[in-house]
């Protein structure tokens, strides 16, 4: 990029910037999800806006765009179309009408698998995925911002075959910067699947004093990426009267390793809670859905979302003599939680800080 602006002068872009405010009051409009959408519906950019509503959107070309406001709890508004020139800053207050989403009754009808979801849509489990989607880019927007930093522990533990602590070491204290959980290009999924077992040097990987396989999580660009919402099935169900689940598994099975797992909200607010994911396909050797992973969310009052805790869990096999078939011989497991969360000049916020600890 630096090259191309040294050549090509002026390296210009186009920026959106402004505030969000709500309608009749005028109230700022604080934690929303602002999103530039092209002419052809691609998101180009996407913002959290601040405690005054404020946004900043940047362009990589000329062209017409939308702004798409999304709030957890209520539904999406979008602008009418405008046109960004090459090299403009263009100011653009938003008034909006908001209007709140209420989850409808779940009927049997809306409890059956729906396979091939497309977000967007009016079913029950289209808005849910949705909503969680909205979560999760609100959550790498925070981070991406820098205005609140979130310091974080990691560690590293091996459990016996029947999942008793044998070992854990501390692998480190720094700042989470991004999604803990990280996954491969779906492209890359569609076609080896979430566990690459090509050998070392390509598919294997060095956890301290562990080798094996590569297990690839679950994320949010996986998630909610074309492959894996047309090659699952999901179904929504209600638990004990506070939480709305929706499930999903893969919706035929083939030689490639897989995950199944659930997206669960609040049924009040429609909050993102955590999502919870499951290898399945893997080989006999493996009992079921002990290898698998969660990522755990909370909502703080500025509006901001904070993965607060996570783990993935693996198997590690051992080779025995005379057998061409591997034993389990332990899992190993990785995770962390946010220790703390930080100011904009770094300093630690006791306040933020409490609300993430949720104490």
């Amino acid at each position: 990029m630096l090259l191309l602006c040294a050549r090509v002068p002026p390296c210009l872009a186009q920026v959106v910037q402004g505030r969000v405010l709500q309608l009749p009051a005028g109230t700022p409009v604080n934690g929303a999800l602002v999103v530039l959408v092209d002419s052809a519906g691609r998101d180009v950019a996407r913002a959290a806006t601040s405690a005054s509503g404020g946004y900043s959107l940047a362009a990589g070309s000329a062209g017409s765009y939308r702004i798409v406001v999304r709030q957890i709890g209520w539904q999406a508004w979008t602008s009418p179309a405008f046109d960004l020139a090459a090299g403009a800053s263009r100011p653009l207050l938003l008034r909006i009408q908001a209007e709140p989403y209420a989850l409808p009754t779940i009927t049997v009808e809306a409890r059956r698998p729906r396979c091939g979801i497309r977000l967007g849509g009016d079913a029950v489990v289209s808005r849910l995925l949705d909503v969680a989607q909205t979560a999760l880019a609100l959550a790498q927007a925070t981070a991406d911002d820098g205005a609140i930093g979130f310091s974080s522990e990691w560690y590293l533990a091996r459990y016996s075959p029947e999942l008793e602590l044998e070992d854990s070491t501390s692998a480190g204290v720094g700042r989470l910067a991004s999604w803990p959980v990280e996954s491969a290009l779906p492209d890359t999924l569609e076609r080896w699947g979430f566990v690459r077992t090509d050998g070392p040097g390509q598919g294997w990987t060095d956890v301290g004093s562990v080798r094996g396989p590569v297990y690839y999580g679950l994320d949010a660009r996986a998630l909610f990426s074309d492959w894996f919402l047309a090659s699952h099935c999901f179904r929504v169900e209600e638990h004990e009267g506070s939480e709305v689940r929706v499930r999903f598994e893969p919706s035929r099975r083939e030689g490639r390793v897989d995950v199944a797992g659930m997206v669960v909200l609040d049924r009040s607010s429609l909050e993102l809670r955590r999502i919870e994911f499951a290898y399945v396909n893997l080989p006999g050797w493996i009992p079921r859905e002990r290898a698998g992973g969660e990522v755990r969310l909370r909502r703080l009052r500025s509006g901001a979302w904070v993965p607060y805790a996570w783990r993935v869990r693996a198997p590690v096999p051992r080779l025995v003599a005379g057998r061409a078939r591997p034993k389990l011989d332990a899992w190993v497991e990785t995770g962390g939680w946010v220790r703390s969360v930080r100011g904009p000049a770094g300093q630690v916020d006791s306040a933020m800080t409490r609300e993430v600890l949720g104490r």
